[in-house]
């Protein structure tokens, strides 16, 4: 039996449809090869492509001698000639991806296979609509069986994850406190920023707090809201011993975690939860990269489109801010990459705000934050600063 074999086509901004394209049917193939355009860029798209294939399927033949071959794109000839030598040994072509080359090359490539294999597929995809596009007269097109995760989609641009945060992955315990901060976002915030200063930055769990009548006085808020709050981070064991009196508040911090959590977490994993219930085709929060300093808090991937999520609390938010994640997504595609900072100030500098605009960055402020899954799906289907 002779071995079906994919014709890879490499070329254009991005090698993100040609993987798209690949992962449809790695199964039903033996063996990959690649048509590139000429240039040092395109020969990093391919190695990249060939990570994530190996993420894949690690039995699949590869050659780089005899399967990798590069040519100039609008040389229509050069291109022929090239595709005839590279197949010259194949009985059975099963699918060609046309998707992103340069015209010239996409149709010679197609003129040379479709006079030699009868039975392939020569297909485009539409990463928007998750859509393989058979081209042929009559042809349905067909649903993706097979989606990009984050993990994928870092590999496509060279990286590959180092760390990310498990923790949550299967666990929505803390949902319903989550809602309970967003849901009282404006009184919510002074509270945990009056933890923060109280505890200190530096903490070493367990560790006492006490929040003094002096204190208290400063939030300018009913002590039957403070109560309620503070019961409820309580409840669901953020703080524990907790003790109120006409004089003051104690209890305890037990965990780094914790601490962590009240110091800002809250957001990050509140954002996570809320991307997994749009149902996107893979999301992860905590993504370190390997040779990378910092992390992606929030990292979502659907139809093959990314968006990068970085979550922000307290009041002190500057242009900095928005050069790190502006730097984070250059990596990650650039303008393919869609940006959302998330922060839970409700009231943001003017200069801040055009700042962002500046940078193609869509802020989403604390009182945003109730609607924030419609505010992902938007984004990730109609982008406000559209994917180019």
């Amino acid at each position: 039996m002779s071995e079906k074999v994919m014709l890879v086509l490499i070329g254009g901004r991005s090698a993100v449809p040609a993987i798209t394209g690949v992962l449809q049917f790695l199964n039903d193939v033996d063996k990959i090869k690649f048509l590139l355009c000429e240039g040092e860029q395109y020969l990093q798209y391919q190695k990249n492509v060939e990570t994530v294939i190996k993420q894949e399927r690690q039995d699949l033949f590869y050659n780089n001698e005899n399967d990798l071959k590069s040519v100039d794109p609008n040389n229509f000839d050069q291109v022929y000639l090239t595709v005839e030598k590279l197949c010259q040994d194949v009985v059975e072509i099963k699918y060609v991806n046309l998707t992103s080359v340069p015209q010239t090359m996409a149709i010679s490539v197609y003129s040379y296979v479709q006079k030699k294999y009868k039975d392939i597929l020569v297909f485009s995809v539409n990463t928007d609509k998750s859509q393989i596009i058979p081209l042929v007269f009559g042809s349905q097109t067909l649903p993706f069986n097979k989606r990009l995760t984050v993990e994928n989609y870092i590999a496509m641009y060279g990286f590959n994850i180092f760390k990310k945060n498990k923790k949550y992955e299967n666990n929505n315990n803390l949902e319903a406190l989550l809602e309970y901060i967003v849901d009282h976002i404006e009184y919510s915030v002074q509270i945990l920023s009056l933890i923060r200063r109280i505890a200190g930055e530096d903490i070493r769990p367990p560790k006492g707090v006490k929040i003094s009548e002096k204190e208290l006085s400063k939030l300018e808020l009913s002590s039957e809201k403070l109560e309620l709050f503070l019961k409820k981070l309580e409840e669901f064991k953020i703080i524990n011993n907790l003790q109120i009196s006409s004089k003051n508040i104690n209890f305890k911090l037990e965990t780094k975690e914790n601490y962590a959590f009240l110091k800002g977490n809250w957001l990050e994993i509140f954002t996570y939860y809320s991307a997994k219930q749009c149902k996107f085709d893979s999301v992860e929060m905590g993504v370190e990269l390997d040779n990378y300093r910092g992390e992606v808090d929030v990292f979502c991937v659907n139809n093959a489109n990314a968006m990068i999520c970085e979550c922000k609390t307290g009041q002190k938010l500057d242009s900095d801010d928005l050069s790190i994640l502006n730097s984070k997504a250059e990596k990650l595609g650039g303008n393919y990459c869609i940006k959302l900072f998330i922060t839970s100030e409700c009231e943001l500098d003017e200069k801040f705000v055009n700042q962002a605009k500046n940078n193609r960055i869509v802020l989403v402020s604390g009182n945003q934050l109730t609607d924030i899954n419609k505010i992902l799906t938007d984004e990730m289907q109609n982008p406000t600063y559209p994917r180019r």
